[in-house]
């Protein structure tokens, strides 16, 4: 992934995770997890490319929970369990980001 792209996962993430307050309306919430996972799956796929050994623990188990989060969805109904469900997506993105980070060339951080 390239800066711009770790940038906008870092922003959609920093949307997902600012105060109650700040919640988007329940369209706006859906299309928030619809961005998160669509950036996540990229993430995902960069962090795969890791080698094993070259991952921290974290970021291996951050693979792990991307994986669960995905698919299981929202735990509950409702407007509140989907703003929780985008705040646990941009948590393991904010993982999957720094990973990435660390592991570009020097140059093109």
């Amino acid at each position: 992934m390239n800066p711009g792209e770790t940038q906008m996962a870092e922003e959609l993430a920093a949307r997902a995770l600012g105060s109650y307050d700040q919640r988007p309306d329940a369209e706006g919430v859906a299309h928030l997890i619809d961005d998160l996972i669509t950036v996540g799956q990229d993430l995902h796929a960069a962090v795969s490319r890791i080698p094993g050994a070259q991952r921290t623990e974290r970021a291996g188990a951050a693979l792990i929970e991307w994986s669960y989060f995905v698919d299981a969805g929202p735990l509950g109904h409702g407007d509140h369990a989907n703003w929780n469900h985008a705040r646990g997506l941009a948590r393991i993105i904010r993982i999957m980001v720094s990973t990435v980070v660390e592991h570009r060339p020097a140059g093109a951080r």
